[in-house]
């Protein structure tokens, strides 16, 4: 049953809100890809400063939208728990919700503080494409690889699998539209639509003719 619009707290839009945005983040996500060079293509240097450059452009692309798809969800995350205290019948899904983006919450403070993995990596581009499975850990570099793409397999900050990830928050947004009709036009209290109507009939007048 859809909840009334007395009944919808505004931290419900707001949720609903950051969920979109990350879902729709998530897919632009999926659409970021960059061609490499063939292996049978004779590497000259314009043609590999060209990869490098398409390179860095697609690195810095999927880095900022992984970056503000994560802000997103961590603020959902922070609303759903706030909420779980009011809406009794939100409670199971707002924990697997809080409990499937818990690596997110870890991967923040990491991000937060990248001495250690600066020290470690070097925070190179070869590192950054293993850890989210973009090419694979032994793998020694590009070679070999037709072209780069994120898709469902990618790891969110290295830590969660972005189709799953997906499918989470789509469950969780389908179901608050469900029970809040997030989308929906607000319902009219019933005290206004009596005013409303008590009005247009005053302004029509009788049947047959306006009101003088």
């Amino acid at each position: 049953m859809v909840a009334t619009a007395q009944a919808r707290h505004p931290s419900l839009f707001l949720l609903g809100d950051n969920l979109d945005a990350a879902l729709a983040m998530g897919e632009d996500l999926m659409t970021e890809r960059v061609a490499l060079a063939d292996n049978t293509e004779r590497l000259t240097t314009a043609r590999l400063v060209r990869q490098n450059r398409e390179l860095g452009e697609f690195l810095t692309g999927v880095r900022t939208l992984e970056l503000t798809m994560i802000a997103r969800l961590l603020q959902a995350r922070r609303l759903a728990q706030d909420l779980k205290r009011r809406e009794s019948r939100l409670k199971p899904l707002i924990a697997l919700f809080v409990a499937g983006t818990a690596p997110l919450a870890d991967a923040a403070r990491d991000l937060g503080d990248t001495t250690a993995h600066e020290f470690e990596t070097g925070d190179t581009a070869s590192a950054f494409l293993r850890s989210r499975g973009l090419i694979a850990r032994d793998a020694p570099g590009l070679e070999g690889l037709a072209q780069l793409a994120v898709g469902e397999d990618y790891l969110l900050a290295g830590r969660i699998r972005l189709g799953t990830l997906l499918d989470l928050v789509a469950t969780f947004l389908d179901t608050l539209d469900l029970l809040y009709d997030l989308y929906g036009a607000p319902e009219m209290p019933a005290a206004a639509t009596d005013s409303a109507a008590v009005t247009e009939a005053q302004v029509e007048g009788p049947v047959g003719g306006r009101a003088t």
